[in-house]
């Protein structure tokens, strides 16, 4: 990663956003993952990328990455690199704002900082999207999430250059202008941390406003 931070050093207004929502963490499928998290005997460390995250960070890349698949279960939020403190990780919600079924949530207890996560949610069910073999398809996850954020990132450095390279700035203007959302159990869903603060552990700080984002990165 010296390159990273010689690049940082050398540039302090990269001109990409750099997402690595859908890294393969540690050369480990998600059925062995999942295998090795039911034995506690295997698996990924979880600071295992770490590392590279703040390396990244140091050269002014902002990381996003999709909260993962695992809900609803709580505190299902616990792979690298969607837990860490300094990646922006991003559930997803259905075209009724409500959170996906499917979308992890925090509290984080993988590393056992107990944070909120995620941090904002996007929407991820049903999202029109390009195909490997050229067509179109509809498809869900937070994968399908993950990108939406991604795009309005670049929309704020794009409206404002001096913001490039500034990730604690862009951090809280995704964060000031996300549309709050508190959440609301049915039936025998489980209820994670305080669903009524914000941040929560289903949407954390809301759902992402591309338009209030760019205003306020303009000023206005």
């Amino acid at each position: 990663m010296d390159w990273l931070r010689q690049s940082g050093a050398q540039s302090r207004q990269p001109r990409f956003v750099f997402d690595l929502y859908a890294i393969f963490i540690c050369a480990v499928s998600a059925k062995r993952r999942r295998a090795a998290r039911r034995r506690r005997d295997a698996g990924c460390d979880a600071n295992a990328l770490l590392p590279a995250v703040r390396a990244l960070r140091e050269a002014g890349v902002f990381v996003v990455a999709s909260a993962g698949n695992d809900g609803p279960g709580c505190s299902s939020v616990q792979d690298p690199i969607a837990l860490y403190d300094d990646v922006f990780s991003v559930g997803a919600v259905k075209r009724n704002r409500s959170i996906a079924d499917f979308s992890s949530r925090g509290p984080v207890l993988a590393d056992g900082s107990g944070r909120i996560k995620p941090d904002i949610a996007a929407p991820g069910v049903a999202v029109y999207s390009s195909m490997p073999d050229g067509t179109y398809a509809e498809n869900s996850g937070t994968s399908m999430a993950g990108p939406h954020v991604v795009g309005v990132v670049a929309l704020i450095w794009s409206a404002n250059p001096k913001l490039i390279g500034d990730i604690d700035a862009t951090k809280e203007i995704l964060r000031a202008t996300a549309q709050p959302r508190a959440f609301t159990a049915d039936g025998d869903t489980l209820v994670c941390g305080d669903p009524n603060a914000i941040p929560n552990d289903f949407f954390g700080y809301g759902i992402v406003d591309a338009y209030a984002a760019v205003q306020r990165a303009l000023g206005k």
